[in-house]
């Protein structure tokens, strides 16, 4: 019996090292504080534009605040950890609040989906940012990759990515 309640015991303390933890993706996202700029693609082959990312910490370290300028459209987003998900906040330029939660994290690449239900959108009526993906270079800590994908009312769907290099 000792020796069942051991190996009981050892699997427990191994499967809880190597247990997922959302404040892991968060303190990562910390890094991210400073300034930012890139060139934002379009997939449709419109004229690039300049994407200028500033991050800071708030509300006593539990809050991330990015604030954005996409060819002078200014736009913010929180994101923080609530409920044990990591999720983001969007007050978008398209005059409306997409919600997000992680949905994976594999090698840096950190995907967040829109909630629909959840961030009051009728998709059949306005465009509204369905995705983001920021992928953190682990060699590199002054560049990142940033996408993040509209869906139009139509059904269309536009994806924007730049390459952001570090400023400050």
């Amino acid at each position: 019996m000792k020796k069942l309640i051991l190996i009981f015991v050892s699997l427990l303390m191994v499967t809880n090292s190597f247990a997922y933890s959302v404040d892991d993706d968060f303190k990562k996202m910390k890094n991210l504080v400073g300034k930012w700029t890139g060139t934002l693609e379009w997939s449709t082959g419109d004229q690039p534009e300049t994407l200028n990312l500033e991050y800071s910490i708030r509300s006593n370290g539990s809050a991330i605040l990015e604030e954005s300028n996409q060819g002078g459209v200014e736009m913010l987003t929180i994101f923080n950890v609530q409920n044990e998900k990591l999720q983001s906040t969007h007050y978008c330029g398209l005059r409306n609040k997409p919600i997000s939660y992680l949905q994976s994290n594999s090698n840096g690449a950190m995907i967040f989906k829109t909630d629909i239900d959840n961030s009051g959108i009728d998709k059949s009526k306005e465009s509204f940012v369905i995705s983001w993906k920021i992928s953190l270079d682990n060699d590199d800590k002054d560049k990142f990759y940033y996408e993040y994908k509209v869906h139009n009312p139509d059904g269309a769907i536009v994806t924007r990515t730049a390459v952001m290099k570090r400023v400050i």
